[in-house]
């Protein structure tokens, strides 16, 4: 399902509203329960969506672009129908938005640029027609996010489904082995013999590059460069590393395009997996995603939908 992202003036879930269009011969696309959805309305909503998935590419809207994306439609009015059926559920469970709610959201979305000028245009550049428009999908959108919000306290997952997503998805969670290391680097093999020699002597590693290493990136830090995977570093600083052991530094000064390190293997962390509890969150998310995305699916059936994705013509 093509996720359905609208510039950041707009909510994340703008699904469509009966606009007030001139109807003629514009014909129904979906009908929903009792509401319709026509042509103009639906193109609209997919122009807004379109404009939203270049924008998030770069590329410039135009027409030729724009056909790149005719495919989808179908897909798209699918979507729009169940968003439209879970606005009709909304409203007859009194959750609609109180024209309050909409003033409100409508000054929170001016506030955030400059002045009302750049506000009209960034309404003309989405291809909104009217701000009276854009306050109706404001209302879908506050609607339909209120009746999600009143669904989630009832959405319970369990111990066992987490579990279950885990161990589905568990090679996604590989975590490699990672080699964790500080280093001092010099400008010359001269130099890093010399501090080579007052290491042997028993100086600490951590003062010596504070004071003299040229990496600006780790000096600060006693010379720490943190773990990490094979592949990270330059060949020749990785091939003298992982020949060392844990707490072992380099006999001898190990040069490469940067100058001349001293190598200080710290640990190695062993390749396993995220903890089922360092991803449970995220998991969770997952989860009720997927139970709202039924649930809507549902509502869809029960309020009955019928599409016409003959009637979206070559628009």
């Amino acid at each position: 399902m093509i996720i359905w992202r609208m510039r950041k003036i707009f909510l994340l879930s703008v699904v469509f509203i009966g606009l007030a269009m001139a109807q003629g011969s514009d014909p129904v696309v979906a009908e929903v329960g009792k509401a319709k959805i026509t042509l103009s309305q639906f193109n609209l909503q997919w122009t807004l969506f379109v404009r939203q998935e270049l924008d998030n590419q770069g590329i410039p809207f135009s027409p030729e672009t724009e056909a790149g994306y005719q495919q989808y439609k179908p897909e798209f009015l699918a979507r729009l129908a169940q968003d439209q059926a879970v606005i009709n559920w909304a409203e007859r469970k009194g959750l609609g938005a109180k024209p309050d709610e909409v003033e409100a959201s409508l000054a929170e979305t001016k506030a955030s640029f400059p002045s009302e000028e750049e506000f009209a245009k960034a309404l003309d550049d989405a291809g909104i027609p009217s701000l009276e428009t854009y306050k109706q999908l404001l209302y879908a959108a506050l609607t339909y996010n209120a009746y999600i919000r009143s669904l989630l306290p009832n959405i319970k997952i369990s111990e066992a489904s987490l579990r279950s997503l885990y161990y589905l998805y568990r090679f996604e969670l590989a975590l490699p082995e990672k080699f964790c290391a500080s280093h001092i680097l010099l400008n010359t093999k001269e130099e890093a013999a010399k501090l080579l020699a007052r290491l042997a002597k028993g100086e600490k590693f951590e003062a010596l590059a504070k004071e003299f290493s040229q990496d600006p990136g780790s000096r600060e830090e006693g010379g720490l460069l943190g773990c990490q995977p094979r592949g990270t570093y330059v060949p020749e600083f990785e091939t003298a590393l992982r020949k060392l052991k844990p707490g072992e530094i380099t006999k001898t000064p190990v040069q490469s395009k940067f100058g001349f390190h001293i190598i200080r293997l710290e640990k190695v962390e062993p390749a396993g997996y995220r903890s089922l509890d360092s991803v449970r969150e995220g998991l969770t998310g997952q989860l009720t995603r997927l139970v709202l995305q039924k649930l809507v699916a549902r509502y869809a059936e029960m309020e009955g939908v019928k599409l016409y994705p003959e009637n979206l013509g070559g628009s």
